[in-house]
């Protein structure tokens, strides 16, 4: 296969390069091995960077603690590059109270956010994305910010006491829709 390049001598010693040199790196990024490696390190060729990994987002400010670090760990879990690389996020019981910052990341699609200390859904409402919401076994007063988007299939607000039911009739009935008892009857 690389019988040609043997045949005239690969570089000339006033080029700078040594043919070895050539040859690790003609070897490193042909061989399949060598190339899976690469996403996290820096390749560089005479002092001159050939390849740079791409940097895991970090670019957010989240200001529930418990909030961020769940990002912080999807982000690392999923190798997401970009606020619009995270579409999938599960953080239950995290001890989460707030959710004020998690509009950045818009693509989110799915979203589990079961057995925390959530009241307030309205940094929900601009992510029209979403999907599938599970918010089971939180504080949730009004769950009326999210009757407006567009994609959503399913949401769980089962175990919020607090539960304002008048709210409920906003979402379309396309969306199947899992009640806390006392908005059942």
């Amino acid at each position: 296969m690389f019988a040609h390049l043997f045949k005239k001598p690969l570089l000339k010693a006033r080029e700078g390069f040594h043919a070895t040199a050539w040859l690790l790196l003609i070897g490193l990024v042909t061989s399949s091995s060598g190339c899976s490696n690469l996403k996290k390190y820096d390749v560089t060729f005479n002092d001159r960077a050939v390849y740079s990994p791409q940097v895991l987002f970090s670019d957010y400010r989240i200001n529930d603690r418990a909030l961020s670090i769940c990002i912080e760990q999807a982000i690392k879990d999923f190798e997401v590059y970009s606020a619009s690389g995270l579409e999938i996020l599960n953080c239950s019981d995290a001890g989460i109270k707030s959710l004020l910052g998690l509009s950045q990341f818009k693509n989110l699609k799915r979203l589990k956010l079961s057995d925390n200390n959530i009241r307030n859904l309205v940094e929900l409402s601009v992510m029209r994305d979403l999907i599938d919401v599970q918010l089971d076994g939180n504080q949730v007063v009004d769950s009326v910010p999210m009757a407006i988007l567009p994609r959503l299939e399913r949401v769980n607000l089962s175990r919020n006491p607090a539960l304002q039911c008048d709210g409920l009739s906003k979402f379309s009935t396309d969306v199947n829709l899992t009640l806390p008892e006392h908005c059942q009857s």
